[in-house]
């Protein structure tokens, strides 16, 4: 009998643990460290006594007045971090689930999500860099050396050919001043178009609309083949 490698449904403790360290890991992302505000979060959101059982642990610590992630406790949750974005972009761009039932789902995938699974997630939707929510997704060693191990079925536009059509995904231009006139115009995640030509300009049409973009603009879009 071929022996497989099995991949154990993690317990409520290791559920814990991970929802733990993803929250103090978002926290610090947004430059949050003290204990006073990070404690209350964990009680609520994880259980009474998460931040104890973390440096029981020796995946967290106190320094100060400040929480701290271990070196472990920060891959840790780094990678759940990076596990739970996925997922959300999987549930909104390919199963295009209803907006309710994004954030549930992704809560359960994060901590069932392999890691070969997650660099292939990660590679069919194109090594996306943002969560729907706009929050930077970590890099995986996928994203590193541009793995194509399947193809993406999520593409930057200016990936692809002059003549195809497709279906705008998501835009990762919440820094770029040119975003609010693209969905002014009709440039928003859902939208069929056409693009008729790569160069100089990037040209696509949508609905009736007509669109130059430039290639560092092009480049942001990112799109759903559809042939």
């Amino acid at each position: 009998m071929t022996q497989e490698k099995k991949f154990p449904i993690p317990t409520q403790e290791q559920e814990d643990i991970e929802e733990a360290l993803s929250a103090i890991w978002r926290q610090h992302e947004l430059g949050v460290r003290e204990k006073d505000k990070i404690l209350p979060i964990l009680e609520e959101g994880v259980s009474r006594g998460a931040f104890a059982n973390l440096v029981k642990r020796k995946l967290a610590r106190e320094e100060g007045e400040n929480v701290a992630l271990t070196a472990e406790g920060e891959t840790l949750g780094r990678d759940v971090t990076r596990r739970h974005r996925l997922a959300e972009r999987l549930l909104t761009d390919v199963l295009a689930l209803h907006d309710s039932a994004i954030d549930p789902n992704a809560c359960k995938l994060e901590h069932i999500i392999s890691p070969e699974v997650a660099e292939s997630i990660c590679t069919l939707l194109g090594h996306p860099g943002e969560c729907p929510h706009g929050s930077p997704i970590p890099s995986g060693n996928c994203c590193k050396s541009a793995s194509e191990t399947v193809e993406s079925i999520i593409v930057p536009l200016d990936k692809l050919e002059s003549g195809k059509k497709g279906k705008i995904a998501y835009l990762q231009l919440q820094s770029h001043p040119d975003l609010h006139k693209l969905l002014s115009l009709g440039v928003v995640p859902g939208t069929l178009f056409s693009l008729h030509q790569t160069f100089p300009t990037y040209v696509i049409e949508v609905g009736e609309t007509t669109l130059a973009l430039e290639k560092d603009i092009a480049e942001k879009i990112f799109v759903r083949r559809l042939d």
